[in-house]
């Protein structure tokens, strides 16, 4: 009997092997712009017009699917699975007007008059907005500012 069983640990351990590789195609897969959902497709037209998408996929992430886009221009977005945006990294640029809610960039506008953005997260409860490569703002989803953060 151990002799049979040490007889099928290969055959067994390749069926895994399989298994695992095949659960990974379905975890992620390289799309093009017309495979993103509608809203994300929209967003990318109005806030980055002329920007050819570089890569784009969409995976699953602890069971939600999001999907990640990188421009030309060096530009992450990370969109929901019905294409709202979770993030938006101009690496290279500032925010366009318009991503960040009126009331924040309002507040931003009183409180860091000469500060311009360059990344925006929706987190559990409000946003992330980095200013520098290392002052983050800290916002409400209401708008009202919470704390700022250096990295260093």
């Amino acid at each position: 009997m151990k002799q049979k069983f040490l007889h099928m640990l290969p055959i067994v351990a390749f069926m895994i092997m399989a298994f695992s590789l095949q659960g990974c195609d379905r975890d992620e897969k390289t799309i093009d712009f017309s495979g993103l959902p509608q809203t994300a497709q929209q967003f990318i037209l109005r806030f980055f017009p002329g920007t050819e998408t570089a890569y784009s996929k969409w995976e699953k992430d602890d069971g939600r699917k999001e999907y990640e886009v990188l421009l030309s221009d060096g530009t992450e977005l990370t969109f929901d699975s019905s294409g709202v945006w979770l993030s938006v990294d101009c690496v290279f640029s500032t925010l366009p007007a318009g991503i960040i809610p009126e009331a924040i960039a309002d507040d931003m506008a009183v409180r860091y008059p000469d500060a311009q953005a360059y990344k925006i997260e929706k987190e559990l409860g409000g946003y992330e907005i980095s200013i520098s490569r290392s002052l983050d703002l800290y916002y409400s989803a209401d708008g009202k500012f919470i704390r700022e953060q250096r990295d260093f």
